[in-house]
């Protein structure tokens, strides 16, 4: 995005925050566009849902139980990860130098 800066806004007491202007126009966000907002650390992460579905789409355990990605081994260590990276790095390398 275009020099962005910070912005300080106010909430009304009817709960509404006003977004400037020059941080909507630099996203290209309109009336009518829809937002998600996520609880991050101490303060709320402003997410534009740009297809109409929400980012994180509500889902009951059991689904959520049914499609996790399960682990037959343990979890690589740090040492295993960067050996990964550093050899994949590697075969990137020699490939693209023919």
């Amino acid at each position: 995005m275009e020099d962005e800066v910070n912005a300080r806004v106010r909430m009304s007491n009817k709960g509404q925050i006003v977004v400037p202007k020059s941080i909507r126009d630099s996203h290209g966000w309109g009336p009518g566009d829809e937002f998600e907002l996520m609880p991050s650390g101490s303060g709320v992460t402003l997410m534009p849902v740009r297809d109409g579905t929400p980012l994180f789409p509500k889902t009951t355990i059991e689904e959520f139980l049914r499609n996790r990605i399960r682990i037959d081994r343990p979890f690589p260590d740090d040492e295993e990860i960067d050996r990964a990276l550093l050899g994949e790095a590697a075969r990137r390398f020699r490939e693209e130098r023919g």
